[in-house]
């Protein structure tokens, strides 16, 4: 529809234009596209009908007179009597007794509000004298604008326009999914005769929101793979085979399948834009070295970008590890971290080989996308747990390099449904083998009455060598919620554990070398146990520590308590979980409940992603996730697998680019691919 700007000449008054302005509203299109967030439905129905209890509009004649009765309470209740469906009702308003002289004999009444259980009387919310009128009333909640206004501009407007407005989808679409056409639809959901017009309007309206949001992200994949811009990294392959060979451990089928695509899309024409899934020690850190590993024999650098400093040192000290006899081309593989804490002297030495190329792989925070940060040949990037970043920071960094290649490993499962939608343009491998013998944690839900059991499971496992993680939601106290205090937890476990065991703090408060200092100590077992708030829930690798004990655990999310569960997955050693939590709320039970009985991080995702949607379920540096103004990729799961369906069909087909029926859709498409395929990396 062509941009046509609302003005006087369509009957709405200047004063009314300046409150729509104010609200984005300025087009004829912004105009009926501006949704109702609600429809209040005064279908009048027949009393036979009506289920006691139950909001209904009836109609009838009045039968008498009103009669008002003022209480103390400064309330006014009006009662008279009314035949509706030949039945006799005694019909009871309050606060309305400024209507009684409009109510007598022989006059109509609408009412709306419920029938009593004895199906005699009625309480109305509302009543109107008027025998003609909407029964659909649309409710907008455009500030300064009362909702008759807003749906009388909307009238003028659409029957002025309705021969501009364009059809988006071909017929035989419409027909095999059961929807009816644009034009339809904008005046079904802005000028209803009735609730059924409503239904169809916000299933079209739904659908062609999911198919294009669908559409976008294929036709970005789509581009990626047919019309690459990206750089073969010719790696080495016996190089490859022979770390591989090195390693002290054999990987597994998982392990093998995920790097055998990473080092495809690698050698590739295209970007690569994956993303490697896997539970805590599951084994991603490795297939992510030995890719970067490749991208070196190939002559290019690598970076792994990391939310956390706690993580960036794990990571550091894991490659150090990793490649510690590792020559290649006769020179030593060089692995240098890059944080915000590191020593200031050492900055401008470590930016200087990262410009030159002295150094192979940079280990770092947020730090790797600041603007003094460059490299010689940067050719693959690695972000950790990259949900955390936000798409402007991803962005920056792999700006880094000229058409680099990205590899995303995230330890939290992601729902299918974000998988095919939030996360649609990138390729995705899993890792759901853990390696070794690791055992699953055993978890028990504990009520707080019965935790005398935690603290004898302590005991036991202090008198086997094995350390403790005790987590609580939040490190000072809350005027808003009263949860268990970290600082206090502590003193007290040092208290009760005094001279039996050594008890450290860890929370997000603490400096960063504070922070390293104790986790030191925790991983040369001079803490025992590790008091911490969830700031643990990353990038922690304490083998030896068995028991994860999480207190008022139905504050946490259930991704979160999954997450931090597996953080006591590390080793051969049975390791257990404990859910203490004191709620009386049956979800918060229920909730816990499941991650009690249930080890599948997907399957737990999925309950997740119901509970917190979509927006939430990145936390908030995911911003532009759901730009849907009616659709909702959870509650509409039925209709997004449908639009996701049709999505991959006509890009697979080629109909896309050769039915004339999706024209439309092609160039929103395109223009979006225009205007955002930086995204894509």
């Amino acid at each position: 529809m062509e941009r046509i700007l609302l003005s006087e000449k369509d009957n709405i008054p200047s004063k009314y234009l300046t409150l729509l302005k104010k609200q984005n509203i300025e087009t004829v299109e912004d105009l009926l596209y501006s949704y109702p967030n609600r429809f209040e439905d005064y279908t009048i129905v027949s009393l036979d009908s009506v289920v006691p209890e139950t909001p209904v509009t009836i109609s009838g004649i009045a039968q008498s007179k009103a009669i008002v009765i003022n209480t103390r309470t400064k309330l006014s209740v009006m009662t008279f009597y009314v035949e509706s469906s030949g039945t006799k009702l005694k019909v009871t308003i309050f606060n309305r007794h400024f209507l009684r002289s409009k109510i007598g004999y022989g006059v109509y009444v609408r009412l709306t509000g419920k029938l009593k259980s004895d199906k005699r009387s009625f309480v109305a919310s509302e009543i109107h004298f008027d025998e003609f009128s909407n029964s659909i009333n649309p409710v907008f909640n455009i500030k300064g604008i009362p909702d008759d206004k807003v749906l009388e501009f909307k009238e003028k407007v659409f029957y002025k326009y309705q021969n501009l407005i364009e059809e988006t989808l071909p017929e035989d679409v419409l027909k095999e999914y059961d929807l009816i056409p644009n034009l339809k639809a904008l005046r079904y959901i802005n000028i209803p005769d009735d609730m059924e017009e409503v239904k169809k309007a916000i299933k079209r309206i739904k659908f062609e929101e999911l198919f294009l949001y669908q559409l976008k992200i294929k036709y970005m994949l789509y581009m990626r793979k047919n019309y690459p811009q990206g750089v073969s990294i010719d790696y080495d392959k016996k190089e490859i085979e022979n770390f591989i060979g090195s390693l002290p451990f054999v990987l597994t089928p998982d392990q093998k399948t995920s790097l055998d695509a990473i080092l495809y899309d690698m050698h590739a024409p295209y970007k690569m834009n994956r993303l490697l899934q896997g539970e805590v020690g599951s084994g991603k850190t490795v297939v992510a070295a030995i890719a970067l590993y490749g991208a070196i024999t190939a002559g290019y650098q690598g970076a792994i970008m990391v939310p956390t400093e706690v993580l960036a040192t794990q990571h550091f000290k894991t490659f150090k590890e990793l490649f510690k006899d590792k020559v290649f081309n006769g020179k030593k593989i060089r692995i240098e971290l890059l944080s915000s804490s590191i020593d200031p002297k050492s900055r401008p030495v470590i930016l200087n080989d990262l410009a030159n190329g002295e150094i192979n792989i940079i280990v770092g925070t947020h730090a790797l996308f600041q603007k003094d940060v460059s490299f010689h040949h940067l050719g693959l990037v690695v972000t950790d747990e990259e949900h955390r970043f936000g798409v402007r920071q991803r962005v920056s960094i792999v700006g880094k390099g000229y058409l680099i290649d990205h590899l995303k490993m995230s330890a939290t499962p992601i729902p299918r449904t974000l998988a095919i939608s939030v996360l649609g343009e990138s390729d995705i491998s899993i890792i759901k083998t853990l390696p070794g013998n690791k055992r699953e944690p055993i978890t028990r839900y504990i009520s707080f009455n019965e935790r005398q059991e935690v603290f004898d499971h302590i005991k036991e496992e202090l008198n086997r060598g094995h350390q403790i993680y005790v987590i609580c939601p939040m490190i000072n106290d809350s005027d808003v919620m009263d949860l268990t205090n970290a600082t206090q937890v502590y003193e007290w476990l040092k208290k009760l554990y005094d001279g039996v065991c050594t008890v450290g703090l860890i929370h997000s408060k603490l400096k960063t070398n504070e922070k390293e200092e104790v986790m030191a100590k925790f991983a040369r077992n001079e803490i025992q146990i590790l008091v911490s708030t969830s700031v643990i829930e990353v990038g922690v690798n304490v083998i030896n520590a068995t028991t994860m004990i999480i207190l008022d655990a139905d504050r946490f999310g259930i991704a979160q308590l999954h997450q931090m569960r597996g953080r006591v997955r590390r080793s051969d050693e049975q390791a257990y979980c404990f859910l203490v939590s004191a709620t009386k709320t049956q979800s918060a039970i229920d909730r816990l409940k499941l991650v009690e009985q249930n080890s599948d991080g997907f399957v737990l995702a999925e309950e997740d992603l119901i509970i917190r949607g979509p927006g939430d379920f990145f936390g908030d540096k995911q911003t532009g996730m759901v730009p849907f103004k009616m659709a909702d990729i959870i509650l509409d799961k039925d209709l997004f697998e449908e639009a996701n369906k049709l999505a991959e069909i006509i890009i697979q087909n080629k109909e896309l680019f050769d039915n004339p029926g999706f024209d439309k859709v092609l160039n929103v498409v395109k223009e979006n691919y225009e205007n955002n395929k930086e995204m894509l990396d």
